[in-house]
């Protein structure tokens, strides 16, 4: 039995890369229109509940949507909920936080680039083990009418390399050295390595074991 399930987000690289993790399931996996439903929670969790149960009511059926970002543990685990704008914000230090946000209006691509340079910026001089990092992700899968069918976190551990390495992958992946990536970045492995080891691949091995109860239900 084919199930189909919506993608709520405008980011491709995240399509295409859940898209690639799940095709062995033979879901349908569609994407949603853009309709960036504003993520105010200071928090992972939060943010993708706002997301899932958005993107459910506007496609009209089964939604999979997610808030995922990087924590540096030295920048008081910046850029966290905010890591898709990250440059966009003023960042004041003693401790690390955020100050006001200035909208750039640059292309997905052109603010990855960015986001990287700042965060690199603001560990220069920072030796290990402090240049500790994790991707973090938190997956939800809603209902149209919002109610809540799957919900999952899982993490990817690292630390944030001393400049930008790889063509491959895509946000943060040019600056993360996996524990077990043998020093290099998620940007200089193929497309099929990062699969079996990232963040989005263990939530998603969470969401495939819910799948297969969901679609053994009457």
């Amino acid at each position: 039995m084919t199930h189909r399930f919506y993608i709520g987000t405008t980011n491709q690289h995240k399509i295409r890369e859940i898209g690639s993790i799940l095709h062995a399931t033979g879901c349908e996996l569609i994407p949603t229109d853009k309709i960036d439903p504003e993520e105010t929670e200071p928090d992972f969790v939060g943010n993708a509940l706002i997301k899932a149960r958005a993107y459910a009511v506007h496609a009209g059926g089964l939604t999979i949507s997610e808030d995922s970002g990087l924590m540096v543990a030295a920048l008081n685990n910046l850029p966290g909920p905010w890591s898709a704008r990250f440059s966009d914000f003023e960042v004041h230090r003693d401790p690390w936080r955020l100050g006001a946000h200035h909208p750039s209006g640059l292309s997905r691509d052109e603010i990855d680039r960015k986001n990287n340079d700042l965060v690199l910026e603001l560990m220069r001089g920072i030796e290990q083990p402090r240049r500790a990092a994790m991707f973090k992700v938190v997956m939800i899968v809603a209902a149209a009418d919002g109610e809540i069918l799957f919900k999952g976190e899982n993490e990817a551990h690292g630390w944030i390399a001393p400049e930008m390495r790889g063509q491959n992958g895509f946000g943060y992946d040019p600056i993360f050295i996996g524990h077990n990536t043998f020093d290099r970045t998620y940007a200089e492995l193929d497309r099929h390595r990062k699969d079996l080891i990232s963040h989005r691949r263990k939530v998603l091995n969470d969401f495939q074991d819910w799948l297969g109860r969901f679609l053994r239900q009457p």
